[in-house]
């Protein structure tokens, strides 16, 4: 029985030991009920416990710069604007319905857009698969030169070399010559290029802002480093857009010398569909800035006429599909690429940079493959790949879909950033969403699905020609991988919730 202080102590002897104990226990306990109520997904959730728990000092720094979710605060002020682009464009130059001869199941995939992103179904004048990135730029650039009103240009990466100059000198020129424009980057992406780099477009009457921007802030709690804008468009007097897989940079140009250019895609899209690009920059800018709706936008403008334009049943259905930690529905596009590669019945083609695969498109793509569907998955080598600890994390499931029965093939030239689907003879995807828990679930992105057989075509010639270049991965090769090479992977694997 303790009696005196003396006897404390010496059931006790190191005091500091379990007042330390204590002050363990309940970090242990406030963090976890800080990550469990965030309501992340389970596998994220466990990793972030484990990161925190057992490093603690170095998993609660890195989880304070890009682990804490502060997205409620940036729902409540999109839903306190006086105007909200998408909103507010949901019924400009959309088809009232959903054309006869779509048939199932692709009606059921734009009913599903409809709902998750509020994308309407609009019909494009024409669209141009961009393979080539100098033909990309020199198309972007030919749009530029023949704005009238405005121009919107928004990419996560804007490097401060020569593609970078030229594309800002020739929208400096535009400006200059009284067209109003916009340029939006992201900070992250962009933290190599300098701010005096745009000083030539602001010189010139031009408008630059920097979208989730980085400060160094005692106050940890409003770090914005997690949710980074990874959308890449371009929209000229909201009647030609583009988007895709390339960012502003000598490496996505084919300016750069010292290595191979890299493989992308980007599509220009002309006619209706490029009001949803637009709208979409609009709340990027308007929530980069702070500011209301520009003076010079007018969101009810007059369109084609979307039925007329149904009956000629010539140019592509498209829906321009956002996604992004403050919407309403987050993963949209991780929805829809599921559904779209569940509806397959021929083949299921993916080509992404980045392959972390989310539990949905895990299931489906071996399903896939399993009910007889030719999947076949492009990725680039590991090798040439920009983000090594992804491409190892994505080698770990290669296994799995090649017992399953799916196909998958390296490319070897260079670095493959290109993002694209295609489904069965009608269904295609061209986007900035990678196939990996970051895009899906944490970064802003834009995917346009197209529901046409001739644009699907010829996206399936573009992955026919990609694929030619490619490596086929095979059990045989795997079963000769090392062991070194194979606990790489593997640890990779463990971190790609966080990736």
């Amino acid at each position: 029985m303790v009696t005196s202080v003396s006897d404390l102590i010496g059931l006790y002897p190191d005091p500091s030991r379990w007042v330390l104990e204590i002050a363990f226990l309940s970090y242990v306990l406030t963090i976890s009920l800080i990550v469990i109520l965030e309501r992340r997904r389970p596998a994220s959730t466990l990793a972030w416990l484990l990161a925190l728990i057992f490093i603690p000092v170095v998993g609660l720094a890195v989880y304070v710069l890009i682990g804490r979710r502060r997205i409620r605060r940036h729902r409540r002020r999109r839903a306190r604007r006086s105007a909200n682009p998408t909103d507010e464009t949901r019924d400009v130059a959309r088809l009232s319905e959903i054309p006869d001869g779509l048939g199932q199941p692709l009606s059921g995939l734009v009913r599903l857009a409809m709902r998750t992103a509020a994308a309407p179904l609009r019909r494009a004048e024409n669209v141009e698969i961009l393979h080539d990135g100098a033909l990309a730029f020199e198309r972007m650039h030919q749009a530029i030169e023949a704005a009238r009103e405005r121009i919107h240009a928004q990419f996560y990466i804007w490097r401060d070399d020569e593609t970078g100059i030229r594309l800002r000198d020739h929208l400096a020129a535009r400006a200059k010559a009284g067209v109003r424009v916009r340029v939006l980057y992201d900070d992250w992406g962009s933290l190599a290029t300098s701010r005096d780099h745009f000083a030539p477009l602001l010189a010139a009457g031009g408008e630059v802002a920097a979208y989730g921007r980085l400060r160094l802030r005692l106050q940890f709690r409003r770090s914005r480093l997690q949710f980074r804008n990874h959308r890449k468009l371009l929209t000229v007097d909201g009647q030609v857009g583009f988007t895709g897989g390339l960012n502003v940079g000598n490496e996505y140009s084919g300016q750069r010398r010292a290595t191979p250019a890299w493989n992308d895609l980007h599509v220009r899209i002309a006619g209706d569909p490029v009001v949803g690009l637009d709208a979409i920059f609009l709340e990027d800018w308007m929530t980069a800035t702070g500011s209301e709706l520009p003076d010079d936008v007018d969101l009810h403008q007059p369109h084609n006429d979307a039925d007329h334009a149904v009956e000629g049943g010539q140019s592509p259905l498209v829906q321009i599909i956002p996604s992004g930690p403050d919407l309403p529905m987050v993963s949209a596009i991780a929805i829809q690429i599921a559904a779209a590669i569940a509806t397959a019945s021929k083949r299921c083609w993916v080509v992404t940079p980045y392959f972390v695969p989310t539990e949905a498109l895990d299931q489906n793509l071996k399903i896939a493959a399993l009910r007889g569907v030719d999947v076949r998955i492009l990725l680039p080598a590991a090798r040439v790949n920009d983000h090594r600890i992804v491409a190892l994390a994505a080698r770990s499931y290669y296994d799995e879909f090649l017992q399953a029965g799916c196909r998958i093939f390296e490319y070897q030239p260079g670095m493959l950033h290109a993002k694209y689907l295609v489904v069965d003879e009608c269904v295609a995807a061209i986007g900035s969403a990678n196939m990996d828990v970051r895009s899906f679930h944490i970064n802003y992105e834009v995917t346009a699905m197209f529901y046409d057989r001739e644009f699907t075509h010829r996206l399936a010639q573009v992955f026919t020609s990609d694929l030619a270049q490619g490596r086929e991965v095979t059990p045989a090769s795997r079963a000769n991988s090392r062991l070194l090479a194979r606990l790489a992977e593997a640890s990779a694997r463990v971190l790609s919730p966080l990736l």
